[in-house]
């Protein structure tokens, strides 16, 4: 029976990841690869392979979800586009198993569409819960790409939000594919550099917009904010709108 309700899963992209690095310590057998999948236009499946690093066996579930974003916030719905198979699975200690993702939606697309695959291990039924009567299980949130037949590329613009409560800075997507920020730092003009966010600093998705904090003295400094784009090997530069308040 489908859905009246779209369910939307509100957990921030940033907080899953930080959730299953703390998770992962105490639950480390389940391993997936690669850790984003792309589908150019003339592809129907990809693959993800789920490995059993551990002893026992485990049991996991594997989930699609349409990957949006509203008001710089990361929203997962329920999709029909992308198919998963198996979508449950038991791994055998030391074993290993491919999941395919299917693609249901062969449309001409002029922009990338996104999902997310969610990975869960399960609780085992004999497992014992630790000293709290909580048993921690391990999430993997993969990202998919579906690329369109014609060329795509980030288009991204940046604006300084000058609001003394809540200064920051808006990354603007007005291209047809996503773009990861990796190592967002701003280079004063005398070289200094101060990072606003280390390692992966998020995704902006085609048509959308993200925010960053920002300390005040940065608004108002001489200098450019830079990043790593789509794992180029060389930070760029974001542009500022000239005629951002």
């Amino acid at each position: 029976m489908p859905l009246r309700r779209p369910f939307v899963f509100r957990l921030p992209i940033a907080a899953a990841l930080w959730l299953a690095a703390i998770l992962a310590a105490q639950a480390a057998s389940l391993q997936v690869a690669p850790t984003s999948v792309q589908l150019t236009a003339e592809q129907s499946a990809q693959g993800l392979w789920l490995s059993n690093s551990g002893d026992t066996p485990l049991q996991a579930q594997v989930r699609v979800f349409r990957w949006r974003q509203q008001d710089g916030e990361d929203l997962l719905d329920p999709s029909d586009k992308i198919a998963i198979s198996p979508p449950m699975l038991e791994l055998a200690p030391h074993s290993r198993q491919l999941v395919r993702i299917i693609r249901l939606d062969d449309a001409p697309k002029t922009t990338e569409d996104t999902y997310r695959v969610l990975v869960d291990e399960l609780p085992s039924a004999d497992a014992t819960a630790n000293a709290s009567g909580l048993q921690f299980v391990l999430r993997y949130s993969v990202p998919i790409f579906v690329k369109p037949a014609a060329a795509a590329a980030p288009a991204l613009q940046a604006r300084l939000i000058r609001d003394a409560a809540a200064p920051a800075l808006e990354v603007i997507n007005q291209g047809s594919q996503h773009a990861q920020l990796v190592d967002l730092h701003f280079v004063a003009s005398d070289g200094t550099r101060a990072a606003i966010a280390d390692g992966l600093a998020g995704y902006v998705l085609p048509g959308q917009h993200k925010r960053w904090p920002l300390p005040p003295a940065l608004v108002r400094a001489d200098g450019t904010f830079k990043a790593t784009i789509n794992g180029e090997p060389i930070a760029q530069s974001l542009a500022l709108d000239a005629q951002a308040p």
